[in-house]
């Protein structure tokens, strides 16, 4: 019996023509999956990742909301400083879903089965991807995130906060910009 496919890189990038992220996720059976992330989308996935971190963090420190979110924080240090984010991403060969990407507009979490739970990232209408993460690549799916709104500037402040339900916050940029 063959085991299924496995989540093996993530790449997030910004493209100023769309004026939106480009997530592309590629499995071990080089599959890739392409998916657009607006900026209000963004603002809906962020606080879900945030509570798929706290979710790890609970299980580690229940009932002590202090010691999750420093727990969370150490969680996303550590993942962060142990994933490889130097190594060019490879394009997949198979395109499931299309070439061409699929613009994002809801979002589920499954609760935690084992050691992963599951973000699904779906359009209106049509299929989407189930993503079984499990705790490092929750930490590290939102770097790559927090790295391609950085360099999109939205003005969207994307700390790690386990266990909050605010939205990413807007930040006063230093000189007024004009949309033409």
């Amino acid at each position: 019996m063959s085991k299924p496919p496995q989540l093996e890189q993530f790449n997030a990038s910004y493209d100023s023509v769309q004026d939106r992220l480009l997530l592309r996720v590629r499995s071990s059976d080089d599959a890739e999956f392409r998916f657009w992330i607006t900026r209000r989308y963004l603002g809906l996935l962020w606080p879900m990742l945030m509570k798929m971190a706290d979710t790890f963090s609970a299980l580690k420190a229940p009932g002590d909301l202090l010691t999750r979110n420093t727990l969370a924080e150490l969680a996303h240090g550590e993942a962060v400083s142990k994933a490889d984010f130097g190594s060019t991403y490879r394009d997949g060969s198979l395109f499931p879903l299309g070439e061409e990407p699929i613009l994002l507009a809801r979002i589920t979490v499954q609760a935690l089965q084992g050691d992963t739970q599951t973000l699904t990232l779906l359009p209106q209408e049509g299929q989407g991807i189930n993503l079984a993460l499990d705790e490092k690549l929750v930490h590290v799916l939102a770097r790559l995130l927090q790295e391609a709104a950085t360099a999109a500037e939205w003005g969207l402040s994307l700390r790690v906060t386990p266990g909050s339900s605010a939205t990413p916050e807007a930040t006063e940029a230093a000189a007024p910009r004009l949309l033409h």
